[in-house]
């Protein structure tokens, strides 16, 4: 795989921050939410965006 320029490093690093910081506050409220229909949605809007997170993370490995 070729080497990411700056600029693309850059966004790759900022998308990462968001993807996390998404899922920390997904995870945050699913664990506040007294109705466990929209806290069990909340768990489920996490771990997409742990798996995008992940996805990410892989692809710049890679």
């Amino acid at each position: 795989m070729e080497k990411l320029t700056p600029r693309a490093e850059a966004a790759l690093l900022r998308l990462l921050s968001a993807e996390a910081l998404a899922c920390k506050k997904a995870r945050a409220y699913a664990n506040t939410l007294t109705d466990e229909e929209v806290a069990c949605a909340m768990r489920a809007l996490a771990e997409g965006h742990a798996a995008r997170f992940a996805a990410l993370a892989e692809g710049a490995e890679g």
